[in-house]
């Protein structure tokens, strides 16, 4: 595995490419596409938006390869930023696997990639064949593209793009992670209604919950939890989970404001467990769940994590286990660069990572 590259920080002025490697939603929500480039141009960068329209399925692939290399190829560009996830990253692995000219140039040129959901996909294959460190964080369509007001301090899109640049444009390093004191619990309006402006409704944040005590330090890896059951079949694209501090977290559910079935986090879960992954790590960090926002749902959740990860065989690894975090299908999000040292601790009610996620 190529040795870790960590990409520059952002500039003022840089230019952002938009790139859509899996879901293709940019002509159903082209108001979301402005206001998500708008926001970035009024902090004063310049966006690209790579992008064809598909007319089947291996227009979609052709594209998807075609518009992911255009980006990383370009010397202007400094960051990308992926529109969404989806479903359908992996048709892309094969040709990016075999493109050892596009590793080289990754490697000659590292930019900032941001992501999250099946762009999980994307970051390991990345970290696996060009060592690029890239970055779990905010969408342009479901976070940036927000309607709220980012000047609004209160706004989850406030908070969100707050610790993005904080993570991207500064040397320093990340630090605590924060904490909402509020959260979208519905998918906002303009999800049915692309030209709705309506505000999204916030509920109080109910706060972390360590669900097994301890201290550890260890780099970060993880991604949606699904994505990653995934693509631990493809060998090349494991990473070293020893010493690690993982994180996971679950996608929205294919029923509308609905979350990840319970049963899909439990077969994730064990997916990953009969992979040996928690065998290894140092400590976990999980994300706050879509959709279980009562008490009985979150106690649903945490009964799955409890039952397979503190309960029998792997009781005995006794690695802290921090829930509720504020990252993956949730809204507002921080984002975590991958690879960085990270710090888990009980007794201070800690998250904190260690480094700079740019140099």
């Amino acid at each position: 595995m190529p040795s870790t590259i960590i990409p520059k920080a952002l500039e003022p002025g840089a230019t952002i490419a938009f790139i859509s490697p899996s879901a293709r939603l940019n002509d159903e929500y082209p108001a979301v596409i402005f206001r998500g480039t708008a926001l970035l141009e009024a902090r004063g960068y310049k966006v690209r938006e790579f992008y064809n329209k598909d007319t089947g399925i291996q227009s979609s692939i052709t594209n998807r390869l075609s518009e992911l290399r255009a980006a990383f190829l370009d010397p202007e560009v400094s960051a990308i930023i992926c529109t969404i996830g989806g479903p359908s990253f992996t048709e892309l692995l094969p040709s990016l696997i075999a493109d050892q000219d596009l590793h080289n140039a990754i490697r000659a040129d590292p930019k900032i990639v941001v992501g999250y959901s099946d762009i999980t996909g994307l970051h390991w294959f990345l970290y696996a064949y060009t060592g690029l460190r890239t970055f779990y964080g905010p969408g342009i369509i479901p976070e940036l593209g927000a309607c709220e007001s980012v000047d609004d301090e209160t706004s989850p899109l406030a908070f969100s793009v707050k610790h993005l640049f904080h993570t991207i444009a500064d040397r320093e390093p990340v630090g605590d992670i924060p904490r909402s004191l509020t959260y979208a619990h519905k998918l906002p309006a303009w999800y049915l209604e692309p030209e709705s402006t309506q505000p999204t409704e916030l509920i109080p944040t109910p706060g972390w919950i360590w669900l097994r005590p301890g201290k550890a330090q260890g780099r970060l890896f993880g991604g949606c939890l699904t994505v990653m059951a995934r693509l631990s079949g493809i060998r090349p694209l494991v990473p070293d989970w020893r010493g690690r501090v993982a994180f996971i977290e679950t996608a929205t559910g294919e029923e509308y404001g609905r979350g990840n079935p319970i049963y899909r986090v439990r077969a994730g879960i064990a997916d990953l467990i009969a992979q040996g992954v928690f065998e290894e790590v140092a400590g976990l960090v999980v994300g706050r769940p879509f959709g279980y926002d009562s008490p009985a749902e979150r106690g649903e959740y945490i009964s799955v994590i409890k039952g397979l990860l503190c309960d029998g065989p792997l009781a005995k690894k006794n690695f802290p286990i921090l829930f509720n975090v504020d990252f993956g299908h949730t809204s507002p999000m921080v984002t975590l660069p991958f690879d960085a040292l990270a710090v888990l601790d009980s007794e201070k009610d800690q998250f904190a990572i260690q480094e700079s996620g740019v140099v």
